[in-house]
């Protein structure tokens, strides 16, 4: 006995952003709350913080195969950072890592001396 009753797909939900569109216009009114900000400009900023963070995460996957690492690790981000022109906005939030010895004989070479 065959059904009559026509079984329509389900109804499936298309992501087509990857980060929540309200959290990026919170972010973008912590600057001015009086900011007014259109749907298509909050869109666009997430497909620019996409492709942004795809071409950051395959640079440092590149560096970690050079590596022969199976992972990417912090060092991996730092050195992309460190070595792409476009990347120097980011030096202060992902520096190099150096030892701490490193760093303090660095420090007492900077550090002017009391009079």
């Amino acid at each position: 006995m065959a059904s009559s009753r026509k079984w329509a797909p389900e109804k499936v939900e298309v992501k087509m952003n990857l980060f929540p569109m309200e959290r990026i216009r919170r972010i973008v009114r912590s600057e001015d709350s009086d900011l007014r900000i259109s749907n298509d400009a909050v869109f666009l900023v997430n497909k620019a913080t996409e492709k942004f963070l795809e071409k950051f995460c395959e640079e440092a996957y590149t560096s970690s195969v050079k590596d022969r690492k199976k992972s990417i690790a912090y060092t991996h981000l730092s050195s992309v950072v460190s070595k792409q022109k476009r990347y120097d906005f980011l030096s202060d939030f992902v520096p190099e890592t150096v030892k701490g010895k490193d760093a303090l004989a660095e420090r007492k070479l900077v550090k002017p001396e009391a009079a």
